[in-house]
């Protein structure tokens, strides 16, 4: 079989996947720090990796390390979940019966659980048109749980109200808080692909003839992410999208690369993402003291998405023995604060928007990567694999729910 006819066979499994309708730390399009290098001969490069987590650590509002289930309230507030809502209504009547005071204890609970990452992993592929200017296709694939989740009731046995409070809504909360507002607050597990991204770049090498500095590479990169991942199941808990929820999204990006002597590389790389709108049904929050798990109104919003930054910096020891290189880098990356306008006029924006699931979150990683080309670049050899190592390590954080992971990427240029 011709290197031809493979690489058709592959860009046909590439396709496959990609029309099967990663604030984590996972896959983000495009992450430089652990993405293939370039054989400078070739023409078509396919890559795959894949990573799996080995632990977990997430941060709160305050930049403390916190359960997952806790990065947005310390507490989930069950009196407060049947605030603003209709005195007639189902969830309004069940308030008037209970009638008892929130003393910061009755009625709360401490909630903990395990977001377990299965895998995460990334299909892609580069069509170089010339030296300079490429096309490629990414796709995440992910597969993760949540698990061992402990609702533990703070509410005492002192009062009728504490009593009441039992009686009524917390001996049995799964069940009515499912009756209520079709809400499954235990685990799930969930596969699926994340959102596609077509992108469009351009790089050129600029040789230097000084000491130490051997070449400026400067890139540029933009393009498209289309709405092919799963989208947030409302039904459950934590359950977001492997995605930007159902919109389309517009990503820029650019780098610089600087190559000291013959072995040491160094640079930088910045990538926004932009989202479009869009409407979808929605938990929405109706009093200013609720929650952000007990959310019990779904209610057609649309949401304006903010802008998210990345930011990479990175050394490289490069090929100091043959074939070999190894990377260390850092990346921060930062979401600003969304926006829902609720298409119906029975719910306020105001309160609504100050739920903070929807407020800004940072993540800040370490990023090793050992990578090992097969191939020199002055061989004759007409495809070049590629293999590399990488762990991430999440160290700080404000919203985010990260994950110490471990992969390999696998590579192969033709």
């Amino acid at each position: 079989m011709s290197y031809k006819n493979i690489y058709k066979k592959l860009l046909v499994l590439l396709l496959f996947f990609t029309n099967i309708t990663f604030g984590m730390n996972l896959i983000n399009f495009y992450d430089t720090l652990i993405l293939p290098d370039k054989c400078q001969e070739s023409r078509y490069q396919l890559y795959a990796l894949g990573q799996t987590q080995f632990s977990s650590k997430s941060f709160d509002q305050c930049e403390c390390v916190s359960n997952v289930l806790s990065i947005w309230n310390k507490e989930q507030n069950a009196i407060k979940m049947l605030e603003g809502f209709c005195s007639t209504s189902k969830i309004g009547q069940l308030r008037t019966r209970i009638d008892a005071n929130d003393d910061e204890v009755r009625g709360h609970f401490n909630v903990c659980g395990d977001l377990d990452v299965n895998f995460a992993g990334e299909l892609g592929g580069w069509f170089f048109l010339n030296d300079e200017f490429w096309l490629s296709l990414h796709l995440p694939i992910y597969s993760m749980k949540l698990t061992n989740v402990s609702w533990k009731d703070r509410t005492q046995n002192i009062s009728a109200d504490d009593f009441r409070v039992k009686e009524y809504l917390t001996n049995n909360f799964a069940k009515n808080v499912r009756d209520l507002g079709c809400l499954d607050i235990c685990g799930w597990k969930r596969s699926g692909v994340g959102d596609l991204a077509v992108l469009f770049g351009w790089r050129r090498d600029f040789v230097q003839e000084k000491k130490r500095l051997k070449n400026v590479r400067i890139n540029a990169r933009a393009g498209l992410t289309l709405p092919t991942g799963k989208k947030a199941d409302e039904d459950k808990i934590f359950a977001f999208p492997f995605g930007n929820d159902g919109a389309v999204g517009f990503l820029v990006g650019g780098g610089l690369d600087l190559t000291f002597g013959e072995y040491v590389k160094a640079g930088l790389d910045v990538q926004l993402l932009h989202v479009f709108g869009n409407t979808r049904c929605r938990r929405i929050k109706t009093h200013l003291c609720q929650t952000d798990l007990l959310f019990l109104k779904k209610a057609d919003a649309f949401k304006e998405f903010a802008l998210t930054q990345r930011f990479n910096l990175y050394l490289e020891f490069f090929r100091f023995v043959r074939g070999l290189s190894c990377k260390i880098g850092y990346q921060f990356m930062k979401r600003g604060d969304d926006v829902l306008h609720i298409c119906a006029h029975e719910f306020s924006d105001t309160v609504a928007n100050s739920a903070e699931s929807l407020q800004e979150w940072t993540m800040h990683s370490l990023i090793g990567n050992i990578s090992y080309h097969f191939c020199d670049e002055d061989s004759e050899c007409r495809v070049h694999p590629y293999i590399g190592l990488f762990v991430k390590v999440p160290f700080n954080g404000t919203c985010a729910a990260t994950s110490r992971t471990v992969g390999v990427t696998l590579g192969i240029d033709f």
